[in-house]
């Protein structure tokens, strides 16, 4: 079985950050109200709610990303990619918990 070849050392959050720009693995925070919280920060100050989001899952890439959008705000692009973020963490938060069982149903 060969090994995936990746960059490795010390940017291997950066790896993992540009994996999960390419194939949009946006993390899903435990409920829609926190989804709803990172949205509104990455609104209001850009990049913010993405790297509470990777705290909460313990993703260093969504920390990685959400320092990029901040980073790039200034230029415009970063904050309209951070909204698209939030948005995407909101869905994704919202699309977990409605598929949550609702308890021993015995």
């Amino acid at each position: 079985r060969q090994k995936k070849k990746t960059m490795g050392g010390p940017c291997d959050p950066c790896n993992e950050a540009y994996t999960e720009c390419v194939t949009v693995s946006v993390p899903s925070v435990k409920s829609k109200s926190l989804g709803m919280l990172c949205l509104l920060l990455n609104i209001f100050v850009p990049g913010t709610g993405s790297v509470v989001a990777g705290l909460l899952e313990d993703k260093p890439s969504t920390m990685v990303l959400g320092a990029l959008q901040f980073l790039l705000s200034w230029v415009i692009i970063g904050w309209i990619w951070s909204i698209y973020w939030g948005y995407l963490l909101f869905m994704a938060a919202k699309e977990k918990e409605s598929f949550e069982p609702l308890g021993d149903q015995a």
